[in-house]
Formats: structure tokens, C-alpha cells, sequence
């Protein structure tokens, strides 16, 4: 719950020239008013996951910023929105990252306050941005919806790495290698930007447009989003070649987050478009009256049977395709990666990478949206970048929402049928211990490019004798890499054996179970561990 803040009550008093009261003058009063206290949908729960992973994410990536939202498709409440940097809304004054402490004292008072609405800015509804290939969902609804493609023909496009548009080459990520003859499936799957050119075209202009008009992105999504802005798009009437092939697989136009997770979220609610609401209830403090906000229904966008083949592709899509780092076991999950790059002149802007889930993808509870802007680590890409941090999100979201993991199995038996006694692998070379911790059946994490062959281990984590489960992941270093990590140990009190190996895999840390059934304690609290 929030509060609005009241008015206070005032005299108002008649006053000569300079601003002296006139004695026996006309008086009035003005009454003070009460706040009302507000009742937000957000739950501080599922709000904390969000902001604790998206932190670690713009960190670890090194990146300008990010936000996630969360919503539940069905009534569109949003669960969290979260953004990184924030600041601390109890004194927004205070500057929220270090390089703009640095030469806060050599701006200019304009330069200031122009600094500090960034600082208070909502990028997830009041920054618009490139959605890159998350936006092929959109343009494969309105292929289905329509009749004009199937999922599974394999000979409806073909991939040659580039196509050429208006004497321009727009080429796949896989231009040395490209994909061939694809099904919508696997083009999805695969985010084949040529793939989706030649939809855009077997689409045309004017239809594409009658379903962004229809999944809401051509409007503001709700009045109690303070400052939110609306997309740019290009001229319904002056479409060319050009822009109807970079629209289609999701450039050259831009969108708020709130603009796309409200359209996409429709897809996973059977084809409704429903309004995201923040605001539940507003109580007048006065009186006590309640006033709720009912969840509004828009429109129907497509149609169920559009929506269910959708859902089962982008399911594809994480299972099978570039979504692969979503993937969580127990659970369904079906999402779609997003890479935009920057347009040509304005290259310091960098790459926005981001990953949009829905799980499970039947009666669909939740919609992710992570986006990560700028990430300057070993990768810019959606799938790498974003992908990681859904899984991490979710893997505590759904456990807390009360979502069945399909793996039932809790019994003591499982953990010791699927564990292993880790080795010990120091003063071996990269190489050996590698190839020994693989056979042992432990993922294996290293940086560095050093001479695998040659450069000797100079310590692990975990320490060797300890039993681990299966697929744990085992941290080699060496003599000129030997630089720890830090990271968020979650709270596992009252998961599954299913829920627990789910959140602890997410969050790329190893667990040793004793007993069955759901946890009661855990000897590591849940906070920051290197």
C-alpha cells in the first residue's frame, strides 16, 4: 500500500502594498485534506526477485541500465517493475551511480536538474527503445491470424544469410552459416531475420499496421502510469520497402517496455488484450469508501487458436532454439529473445538485449520482460544476457506464486542417485580437469583464454571430498586468473527438492540436501556469497 499525500489547511488573510495584514480585514480558511491510501498490484515479493536479479545483471554486464516487468497476463496486474540504476525516493536528491558523483560538481545548474530527471526516469514506461526480434512474436500473430502461414511447412522461407532490400544487405546473425529451408517454428526458433523480412512482405504494410493498432501500440497503455510516453512508428502512409522489412523483425521504430509486455501478454491470455493495471484500490481516508480498479478488458486480438499455436512455438523456441538459457526444469516456459542494434551514427548508444517469457504456457500466470541496455560484457546478445536473468527470476517467482514444478519426485532417493563425489582437480592442467569433471557428470566454469593444455589449476570451488548433485557447476582458477565472484544466495525455506535444484541452478551455485519433502533450514542464509 502507498499513501498520497494530503493538502494542508491555510488562512488566507487580505494585505496592503507591502504585504502587511489590513486590520479587520476579510478572513477565509481552507481546510486541510486527508490523503487517500492507494493499494498498488505490485507484490513486494516478487518486486525484490526483480530488482535483485536485475541488478546483478546491469553489473555483471557492465551495462547502462536496465528494467523487468512483471505481469500476470490474465488480469494485467503488474507483479514488479523494477529498474537499475534507481535511486532512493526518500531523498531524490542523492546522485545513484558513481560517475555522475564524479563531475556532479562541473555541470551546470541545467545540466544538473536535466541529470536528475534522468535519475528519476521510468525507462519501463517512459523510455522508448528498438524491441529487436522479441517483436517477431507480433509479426508471426498476424501472419497466423490471418492464414497466410502455417507453423510447420519447411519450405516456406529460406534463409541465404542476407536478403536484400532497396540495395541494401540486411543480413542473419548466421550469415556464414545460414539457415536453409525453415517452418514459421523454426524460423522463430531461430530468429532468422531474413525469415521474417519475407513474412513482413507475404503480410504486407497496411495488415501489419491493423495489428499493432489492434495489440494496443499505437496508445499508451494506462493513465496511472505518471509520464508515459507512446511509440514511434513510421508513417501508416509512406511505407516503404525499407521500412516494412526492418518493422517486421522489430527495428527502426520504437516502444516503450510497458507497450510491449501489454501486447505480448495477450498472446498468453488466449488472445485478450487486457490493460496492465498497477493501481488496485484507492481508499479515501475520510470516509473509509473504497474505490476499486477493476482489470479492463480491451479487445480480443486473435484468435484462441492463434494464440494456443503461438504459445506451443515460443515453448519451441526456449526448448529447442535461441531461448535455450530460459529453460528451467519442472516447468513449461515459452519466450522469445530480442537484439537491436544501434542505428548507424549513433553506435555510443549500444545494443539493447532482451528475453520476453511467459510460464507455464498453459493458463499462463506470468510474463517476463527483462532489458538490458548497453551490456558491455562478453556478449550483447538477448539470449545471453537476458535469458540468464528470466530464469533466475523465475525459477523464485513460480515456486512463490505456487506453481507445480512437474518434477514431483522429492524422495531422499533422488538427490543421492544423482549425485557425485567431486574430485580433486588441482595441479592439473586446464585440459585434464576439465575432461575429469565432465566424466564426473559437474559443468565445468573457467575465464580467462589461457593454454588449456599447459596451464596448471591452481584451485576449485567447491573444495574436493564433498558429494554434489549432478550438473553442479565446478569454478577452476588459475595462477593469473584467480579473481572471485560474487553472488545472491536465494531463500529456500519451504521449496521442493524440484524447486530448490531449479532456484540454485539459476542462480549458478551448488547444493547438498539432507531429508526429504520441502526445506526447513539452510546453513548458508540467503544473501550475497562469493
Amino acid at each position: 500500500m502507498i499513501y498520497f499525500l494530503g493538502t494542508p489547511g491555510k488562512t488566507l488573510v487580505a494585505t496592503d502594498s507591502v504585504k502587511s495584514e489590513i486590520p479587520n480585514g476579510q478572513q477565509s480558511y481552507v481546510a486541510a485534506q486527508n490523503g487517500n491510501d492507494v493499494t498498488l498490484t505490485i507484490d513486494v515479493n516478487v518486486q525484490s526477485i526483480a530488482e535483485k536479479y536485475l541488478a546483478q545483471a546491469v553489473t555483471d554486464n557492465k551495462a547502462d541500465g536496465g528494467n523487468v516487468i512483471i505481469m500476470n497476463p490474465s488480469n494485467g496486474d503488474v507483479l514488479a517493475m523494477a529498474t537499475y540504476p534507481d535511486y532512493n525516493l526518500n531523498e531524490p536528491y542523492t546522485i545513484n551511480t558513481a560517475e555522475l558523483k564524479e563531475k556532479w560538481d562541473t555541470l551546470s545548474s541545467e545540466e544538473k536538474s536535466s541529470e536528475l530527471y534522468n535519475m528519476w526516469n521510468n525507462p519501463a514506461v517512459q523510455s522508448t527503445y528498438e524491441p529487436g526480434s522479441t517483436f517477431k512474436i507480433i509479426t508471426a500473430a498476424a501472419g497466423l491470424e490471418e492464414g497466410i502461414i502455417t507453423p510447420d511447412n519447411h519450405s516456406d522461407f529460406y534463409c541465404s544469410g542476407s536478403e536484400n532490400i532497396s540495395g541494401v544487405e540486411m543480413r542473419c546473425w548466421k550469415y556464414y552459416d545460414p539457415h536453409g529451408s525453415q517452418s514459421l517454428k523454426e524460423a522463430l526458433a531461430n530468429s532468422c531475420n531474413p525469415a521474417f523480412i519475407q513474412l513482413g512482405q507475404k503480410i504486407g504494410a497496411r495488415t501489419l499496421y491493423k495489428y499493432y493498432r489492434g495489440f494496443g501500440l499505437f496508445n499508451t497503455t494506462n493513465s496511472y502510469f505518471y509520464g508515459e510516453s507512446n511509440s514511434v512508428f513510421f508513417d501508416e502512409n509512406n511505407i516503404n520497402e525499407f521500412n516494412l522489412a526492418t518493422m517486421s523483425f522489430g527495428q527502426r521504430f520504437t516502444i516503450t517496455p510497458i507497450q510491449l509486455i501489454t501486447a505480448i501478454s495477450s498472446i498468453a491470455n488466449e488472445g485478450v488484450l487486457v490493460e496492465p493495471r498497477i493501481v488496485k484500490e484507492i481508499k479515501n481516508t475520510d470516509t473509509g469508501a473504497v474505490t476499486t480498479i477493476e482489470p479492463k478488458t480491451v479487445r480480443q486480438v486473435v484468435s484462441k487458436e492463434t494464440a494456443e499455436t503461438l504459445m506451443e512455438m515460443l515453448e519451441y523456441v526456449v526448448n529447442e532454439g535461441t531461448g535455450k538459457y530460459a529453460k528451467i526444469s519442472g516447468y513449461s516456459i515459452g519466450g522469445k529473445t530480442g537484439t537491436s542494434e544501434p542505428l548507424s551514427g549513433n553506435e555510443d548508444e549500444g545494443y539493447v538485449a532482451s528475453f520476453i517469457a511467459m510460464s507455464p504456457t498453459v493458463n499462463t500466470q506470468v510474463v517476463v520482460l527483462v532489458t538490458i541496455y548497453d551490456p558491455k560484457g562478453d556478449s550483447h546478445q538477448g539470449s545471453q544476457v537476458a535469458g540468464p536473468v528470466v530464469k533466475q527470476i523465475l525459477s523464485e517467482v513460480l515456486p512463490y506464486l505456487g506453481v507445480a514444478s512437474e518434477n514431483t519426485s522429492d524422495s531422499s532417493s533422488t538427490t543421492s542417485n544423482n549425485s557425485s563425489l567431486l574430485p580433486d582437480v588441482r595441479n592439473k592442467t586446464i585440459e585434464e580437469a576439465k575432461a575429469l569433471l565432465k566424466d564426473s557428470g559437474f559443468n565445468v566454469k573457467i575465464t580467462g583464454d589461457e593454454d588449456e593444455a599447459t596451464t596448471l589449476i591452481v584451485d576449485q570451488v567447491p573444495k574436493p571430498g564433498v558429494t554434489l548433485l549432478e550438473d553442479s557447476t565446478i569454478y577452476l582458477y588459475t595462477s593469473n586468473n584467480n579473481v572471485r565472484s560474487t553472488t545472491t544466495v536465494p531463500d529456500l525455506r519451504g521449496m521442493s527438492v524440484a524447486q530448490v535444484i531449479n532456484s540454485i541452478q539459476a542462480s549458478n551455485l551448488n547444493v547438498i540436501m539432507d531429508g526429504s519433502g520441502t526445506v526447513v533450514s539452510q546453513d548458508i542464509a540467503s544473501r550475497k556469497r562469493s
